[in-house]
């Protein structure tokens, strides 16, 4: 069986059953996929590391070039000699592999630095910090068992290097928050067993549409092996642990089989035994029912309660688009109906520059504030614009107020479609994004693959030859999406108003 890697651990995470496809699942059905936004963020993360290098201000003794062998053993002589700062070593033991960035003899044990060009934390506030993520945290586990086994470690500790290039400490051996007290290193342990189990073909488990799935290459497999099994992760917001829980006490996870049950009779069994698909509340085995039977017969989405669109002389469908390999938001697009017909406007940013973002940010406030909030309405979809300019309000505080900005999205008329369809609606479809219900609604993107990834390679492509046809992709994308958002209000209005 192959050493259990990092990689290995990250797959577990984001998808368990692509640890077992990758060893075992017929190599003739994969794809390799090309992604240009996985390309960006490898190449950006290569660059990070490098100018953290650069600057990291102790000398480093590099173990990054030559064979594997000559790696490792070039690794175990700096350890024996207790190198203070080893660069790329890898450290292989028994049945673990791991290259980590930085190795740091601190005097008394080996800590693993990671270099990453994320953020090293999650959940993050102004007023609170946020804690570590456990991709990165089950890294470092890695590399600390290791080491530990060597007898060079013993803290449970390890550090991130973010794209703050900031140090940040992960404490390994602490609970992961306070409602799970499971801690990071026994979170560490649960999931590489779980990776042997699958690798060794001692455990085998089932596809399920997921998040992952569009940058896996085992995604069109796996979307077939579901659409043909008639598996429940075809189902909106049906994920992989429902579905197991339900095919463990119900004995079928397929969609036609739940629904030969009876949601009453499923939620007596659950109120009677606690045990009974645990996890799974008796609300959303109703949704779950509904949304099969919409998924089977078709025909139109339900409108399950209204919702008062305002009456605005002026409507802004707002959308943006933003680099997060750079945290750097570079387009704010608006299509705007109003007395003067309709038209899209944007305010971009022509350089990755603090001052470019803020202006094309200010900009599009500007744009925003140019109407009167009484008579007129702004439509966005999911809490992603809103979020992103909390995110912008912190990087430039004196462009508008955090009460001023409360105030703007906390109107009446400043409206999340994403949330109206999840609260008030169900549609014959296994995704409730806007590309999934505007193209069911008949609306096409002039782009053939629309993808906001495509939009962050565009961008990155314009700014690197000043391609004004490229930076066109990337408005013309924009102002599809925002047009898009007005499809799917105007058939929310017209569905809601015949209520």
């Amino acid at each position: 069986m192959p050493s259990v890697t990092p990689s290995n651990l990250y797959d577990y995470l984001q998808c368990p059953h692509k640890v077992w496809r990758d060893v075992h699942g017929p190599r003739e059905e994969f794809v390799e996929a090309d992604n240009p936004f996985l390309k960006l963020l490898w190449e950006r993360g290569v660059q990070h590391e490098a100018d953290v290098v650069a600057g990291f201000g102790f000398d480093l003794f590099d173990c990054s070039s030559g064979s594997e062998a000559e790696r490792i053993e070039a690794t175990n002589e700096a350890l024996a000699r207790r190198e203070p700062y080893i660069y790329q070593g890898i450290l292989a033991h028994g049945d673990l592999f791991g290259i980590p960035d930085i190795l740091h003899f601190d005097g008394a044990e080996y800590l693993p630095i990671e270099i990453k060009s994320g953020s090293a934390e999650v959940g993050a506030t102004e007023d609170a910090a946020g804690k570590p993520k456990k991709h990165y945290a089950v890294q470092l586990a890695l590399y600390c068992e290791i080491l530990r086994r060597r007898g060079l470690h013993s803290s449970l500790k390890g550090f991130v290097i973010d794209s703050s290039g900031e140090r940040f400490e992960y404490d390994l051996a602490a609970p992961q928050g306070p409602k799970t007290p499971e801690t990071w290193f026994e979170l560490y342990e649960r999931v590489r067993q779980e990776v042997v189990s699958l690798m060794s073909g001692e455990v085998q488990n089932d596809p399920a549409m997921c998040g992952s799935c569009k940058d896996c290459g085992w995604g069109t497999s796996c979307k077939k092996w579901v659409e043909e099994s008639d598996d429940l992760t075809q189902l909106f917001y049906v994920g992989r642990s429902v579905r197991d829980a339900i095919k463990r006490d119900l004995g079928s996870a397929s969609v036609d089989d739940l629904l030969r049950q009876d949601p009453a009779g499923l939620a007596a069994r659950k109120k009677a035994d606690k045990n009974f698909l645990k996890g799974v509340g008796a609300p959303a085995i109703e949704k779950m029912a509904l949304r099969a039977r919409l998924l089977k017969d078709g025909g139109e989405p339900l409108m399950h309660s209204r919702f008062e669109f305002p009456d605005a002389a002026a409507e802004l469908f707002f959308d943006i688009e933003s680099d997060p390999t750079q945290d750097f938001v570079y387009l704010h697009g608006f299509w705007i109906r109003d007395g003067a017909g309709e038209r899209f406007e944007n305010r971009t940013a022509r350089a990755v520059t603090p001052d470019d973002e803020k202006r094309a940010w200010q900009e599009a406030l500007d744009l925003i504030n140019a109407y009167d909030p009484d008579t007129s309405a702004i439509y966005y979809y999911s809490p992603y614009e809103k979020t992103s300019y909390r995110r912008l309000r912190k990087k430039y505080p004196d462009v508008i107020g955090e009460a001023e900005l409360d105030e703007l999205f906390g109107r009446a008329t400043c409206i999340d479609l994403y949330d109206i369809v999840y609260r008030n609606t169900d549609w014959p479809l296994g995704s409730y994004g806007i590309k999934a219900i505007a193209q069911y609604l008949k609306f096409e993107w002039r782009d053939k693959t629309p993808s906001g990834a495509l939009s962050i390679q565009w961008f990155n492509d314009f700014i690197n030859n000043g391609d004004e046809a490229v930076l066109q992709r990337v408005l013309e994308y924009n102002e599809d999406d925002c047009k898009a958002t007005m499809v799917v209000k105007d058939y929310l209005k017209r569905r809601m108003d015949a209520m």
